[in-house]
């Protein structure tokens, strides 16, 4: 079986990240990366031994590659996906799939029109604890439920340095995508209405002009509630630099997962940490959700198949999040149309 040829536009921290792992599939392989930092493209060439652009549509037009890997900022999935689908290159891209309706009706325009296969990284789909939920859930283990509540949070290192873009996002395009994406596919079921609400406060401090919290409160059409809560500002002398919960309340049974303590406690003389064990490269295998939908891409366009997380899957979110936002610039409920 040939090896399915991937291209990497945008080589950070997830651009490395999935570029080890291909590098180790055995099916697949890193064609090509594109990244406008000439640093970093020729680093990938010198690591992987693949081609290095400093523009995706030179990658593109090379003709090189089978499937797109995009892992650009949030606001600027948009011309990266149409150029990859407009040449009939599939695409992985990185969440939220976009951040304005406008762009996200424009990107599936071009992919339903050119047949392509899109993903959007949803990881948390294949992580343990979330499926297991989603498998009782289906069963009717919780009876009629009542309530979903998650929280996905980072530490203020996040939007001060780890990005460079953070006032060009938000939590909610950059974490509640994840969590809203786990709401709606655990519970097969989108909610009607959602009010929000946002604080200004350290991260304006620092002259980074986006919201350190983000609350949204959900309504359903069957009179249950939800709540998804994001803030990017936990201090940085947290055991872990994110932390993810979720609670389902049902009739019959609840289901609590908090995915925060990875097992592992190291004691420094300084600080408690919990490395990520959650994935990780073991035993020269990268294993872990993130992998795992990885090699599902990579398993869908070889075998002609459909994305478990489809382009769909990412409009719908970035619908919702763009509502989120909406309440928090009126500060009113807004009604949902699915």
């Amino acid at each position: 079986m040939e090896k399915i040829r991937a291209g990497i536009v945008g080589f950070g921290s997830m651009g490395r990240l999935y570029a080890d792992a291909l590098h180790t599939f055995p099916n697949a392989e890193v064609r090509a990366v594109a990244d406008s930092n000439p640093t970093n493209a020729e680093e990938a060439r010198g690591r992987y031994g693949c081609q290095a652009f400093d523009d995706y549509t030179r990658m593109f037009d090379a003709g090189i590659v089978d499937l797109a890997i995009i892992t650009l900022p949030d606001f600027l999935h948009r011309e990266a996906v149409i150029r990859a689908a407009e040449r009939g290159i599939h695409v992985l891209v990185e969440k939220p799939f976009a951040t304005s309706m406008a762009d996200a009706d424009a990107m599936v325009a071009a992919i339903e029109k050119s047949g392509v296969r899109c993903m959007v990284e949803f990881f948390n789909r294949w992580s343990p604890p979330f499926a297991e939920a989603k498998k009782r859930v289906d069963a009717g283990e919780l009876g009629e439920i009542v309530s979903v509540s998650a929280e996905l949070n980072d530490t203020i290192f996040v939007p001060t340095r780890m990005l460079k873009w953070s006032s060009k996002s938000s939590p909610a395009w950059f974490l509640m995508s994840h969590i809203a994406d786990l709401a709606f596919w655990i519970l097969s079921k989108k909610p009607k209405a959602v009010t929000a609400f946002g604080v200004r406060k350290l991260l304006a401090q620092r002259g980074i002009d986006t919201f350190d919290l983000v609350d949204a409160h959900l309504e359903y059409p069957d009179g249950s509630s939800g709540r998804l809560s994001n803030l990017w500002v936990l201090p940085e002398g947290m055991p872990i630099v994110y932390e993810l919960t979720m609670r389902i309340v049902g009739s019959k049974a609840s289901i609590d997962i908090d995915t925060s303590d990875q097992e592992v406690h190291l004691v420094t003389q300084e600080k408690v940490s919990h490395p990520i064990t959650a994935w990780g490269n073991i035993l020269g295998q990268h294993v872990g959700h993130p992998y795992s939908m990885l090699r599902s891409m990579i398993d869908t366009v070889a075998t002609g198949g459909q994305p478990i997380v489809s382009h769909r899957d990412g409009y719908e979110n970035t619908k919702f999040i763009a509502a989120v936002h909406e309440s928090l610039e009126t500060d009113r409920k807004i009604l949902l149309n699915w």
